[in-house]
C-alpha cells in the first residue's frame, strides 16, 4: 500500500492530503504510519510531502484554504505583468467567508457571491503548481474598481502590459465590467490610458 501511495504522490508533485488519498479508496491511517516511519513529512495540518517536494507557498496556502482565489497584485505577478514580487499574497474570498485564520499573512478582498467565480482559471505558480487565479480580464477589472489596491504608476503600467498580452481579450473584460457594475469606470479608464 505504501508503494501505491508514493506513486500517487509522485503524480501529484510529491504532496497529498487525507481527502485526496481517500478518493483512491485508501485510509488516511497510512499517512500517520508513513510519517512515523520517516517516509513522509507533515508540513501543515493535513498536508504530507515526500523528501522530493519543493515547498510552494502559494499551492500550500490554497490547499489549506481551498475557497481562496489569487487576485490583484498576486495575479499580476503570476501573469508576469508586474516586476514587483508581492510582499503579501492578494486573495479574494466570498463575502460571507471568515478569513480570521489568515491573520496578517495576506491582503483579503471580499467578493459578492454573484461575481466571485467570474473569470476563475488555473495557472502555474512560480514553482509550477496549478493554483486558482482570476484571468487577466478579471484582474484588470478588479484593479480598476479598487484604485487603492496598487500604486497608480504600477497599476497603469500593469494594465498596459495586460492589454498588450496575447492572452488578453478586451471584449471579455468589458463583459466582466458590466457584470461587476463598473462598465463606465472601466471604459473611462481605458480611454484615458490609451
Amino acid at each position: 500500500m505504501i508503494d501505491k501511495i508514493l506513486k500517487i504522490m509522485k503524480k501529484n508533485n510529491n504532496i497529498i492530503t487525507p481527502s485526496q488519498l481517500e478518493k483512491y479508496g485508501i485510509s488516511r491511517v497510512y499517512l500517520s504510519k508513513m510519517e512515523k516511519e520517516g517516509i513522509l513529512e507533515k508540513i501543515e495540518r493535513g498536508i504530507y510531502v515526500t523528501k522530493e517536494f519543493k515547498y510552494d507557498e502559494y499551492y500550500i496556502f490554497q490547499l489549506k484554504y481551498p475557497k481562496i482565489i489569487f487576485s490583484y497584485n498576486t495575479a499580476l505577478y503570476f501573469y508576469e505583468m508586474t516586476e514587483r514580487t508581492p510582499i503579501k499574497m492578494d486573495v479574494s474570498v466570498p463575502k460571507n467567508y471568515n478569513p480570521y485564520r489568515f491573520k496578517d499573512l495576506v491582503n483579503v478582498y471580499r467578493i459578492n457571491d454573484e461575481i466571485f467565480d467570474l473569470g476563475v482559471t488555473y495557472k502555474e505558480s512560480p514553482l509550477g503548481m496549478k493554483v486558482k487565479i482570476y484571468n487577466l480580464e478579471r484582474t484588470v477589472c478588479d484593479i480598476i474598481k479598487d484604485k487603492n489596491s496598487l500604486d497608480i504608476e504600477i497599476r497603469n503600467k500593469a494594465i498596459k502590459n495586460c492589454i498588450k498580452s496575447k492572452e488578453f481579450n478586451a471584449n471579455k473584460m468589458f463583459e466582466y465590467a458590466k457584470k461587476m457594475k463598473i462598465y463606465e469606470k472601466v471604459k473611462n479608464y481605458m480611454e484615458a490610458i490609451i
